[in-house]
């Protein structure tokens, strides 16, 4: 097995969904596990035992999409544009000890993502630029096991947990012409817990993956809001030429429950995502570097954002 195949997303990448004043939005804030960032890694395989290192940067664009789909319109003006952009930053490190838990490999993972984000509204009654940035909550995963059931296939599972740790933002003060603390973190003020199930299938070169995870948030007791539980679909079909990897990646994304807060349902707050792009990867003596992108097909109740990724992975012990 590869360096490539080893941290290169992991699901800790952070997202771009945020709750826009006077439009449709899913998430009070971002979303721990970015659409589509567990994509062009074999999920249900674990590299030999060792410690790895991964660092993926990855830059993101797009528009708010209201329930049906289109770009949301705020009441001063037929036609808005709510858009967002940010760029974000996560090293990882995975352990792989070599121990066996239920029959399964054994492996664990912290993370630390960083966020630089950027809104724009160009309503003439409603005009904001907004800048901040900060680190987002440490991501820790204390058990992933990992089957090998022989002919190439793999199956595996997990647990992620998204800490509310991040550091308080940096918000561009349009009047001071400067950068000022902001009064709430840019990461959640609540836990997000992740389980996943993964099957990957490796053989003659070939790798297909697919990874279904779930998002299930704690209430912000700051702002009595709670996030309704994320379905995340990531799938993955790649090829290997030497040292070469080329394929297509792939994201649907399906909120399960509107948001609540007071106690009442958020309307038009269920995100829906389709992504699709392409991934390549080369391995050299020491890392393997690769990129992706994940274009927005259909967003619903969501930025309906596009993301470029590019990192490298590399074995250190």
């Amino acid at each position: 097995m590869t360096v490539h195949q080893t941290i290169a997303a992991l699901g800790v990448a952070c997202g771009l969904t945020f709750a826009a004043s006077g439009g449709a939005g899913a998430a009070e804030s971002i979303t721990p596990l970015q659409p589509g960032a567990t994509t062009g890694i074999p999920n249900a395989a674990l590299p030999p035992p060792g410690l790895y290192f991964s660092f993926d940067t990855d830059y993101a664009w797009g528009t708010m999409r209201n329930n049906s789909g289109d770009v949301s319109h705020l009441p001063a003006d037929p036609n808005p544009d709510v858009k967002a952009s940010n760029f974000e930053a996560v090293g990882a490190l995975m352990w792989v000890p070599g121990w066996k838990l239920l029959g399964a490999n054994y492996a664990a993972v912290i993370a630390q993502p960083v966020k630089f984000a950027h809104t724009t509204i160009s309503d003439p009654l409603a005009a904001a630029d907004w800048h901040a940035n900060g680190f987002v909550g440490t991501v820790i995963s204390p058990v992933i096991l990992s089957w090998g059931l022989g002919n190439g296939w793999f199956v595996g599972t997990g647990l992620a947990i998204a800490t509310p740790d991040g550091t308080s933002g940096r918000t561009w003060n349009a009047m001071l012409g400067k950068y000022t603390l902001s009064q709430s973190n840019i990461a959640n003020h609540y836990w997000t817990f992740e389980p996943n199930f993964a099957v990957t299938w490796m053989k003659d070169g070939w790798m297909v993956s697919v990874n279904n995870v779930l998002d299930f948030n704690t209430k912000n007791t700051n702002t009595d809001y709670w996030t309704g539980p994320i379905y995340y679909l990531d799938a993955t079909v790649a090829k290997r030429f030497d040292k070469w990897n080329v394929g297509l990646v792939a994201n649907y994304t399906q909120q399960l429950a509107e948001d609540r807060q007071f106690g009442k349902a958020i309307a038009d707050s269920m995100a829906t995502h389709v992504k699709i792009g392409p991934m390549v990867s080369y391995d050299f003596e020491r890392f393997t570097l690769s990129a992706r992108y994940l274009g927005a097909v259909y967003t619903r109740n969501d930025v309906g954002v596009s993301f470029v990724h590019v990192g490298f992975s590399m074995k250190l012990l």
